[in-house]
């Protein structure tokens, strides 16, 4: 019997605040959230992995297991600040392909 891979799935964001984040910020930001809510366990079932994020747009793609997509939306809209500032992440696009994604 083969293992399978696991199936992922992409979310594109906004960060929405008055202050420009770095990458480092805005994952140490999003970690922090799924840790709070869920714990260590939800967060190593959830993996939740910065793709890139652009600090011009403060944009960013994220990716995370298919199963727990509802739980990692309510992550990123439990966050509220980054490194003391406020801020809220609010998903603009969800896919099953990092090409859809950056294309549509």
């Amino acid at each position: 019997m083969t293992a399978r891979r696991p199936r992922r799935r992409y979310l594109r964001f906004l960060v929405a605040s008055e202050r420009r984040y770095r990458e480092g910020e805005v994952a140490d930001a999003i970690r922090g959230g799924v840790l709070r809510i869920y714990g260590v366990r939800g967060l190593s079932q959830i993996a939740p992995v910065l793709i890139e994020f652009d600090e011009l747009g403060q944009t960013g793609i994220l990716r995370c297991s298919h199963i727990h997509l509802r739980r990692m939306r309510a992550s990123l809209a439990y966050t509220t600040e980054i490194c003391g500032s406020a801020a809220s992440l609010r998903v603009l696009r969800v896919s099953g392909t990092l090409k859809s994604l950056r294309t549509g």
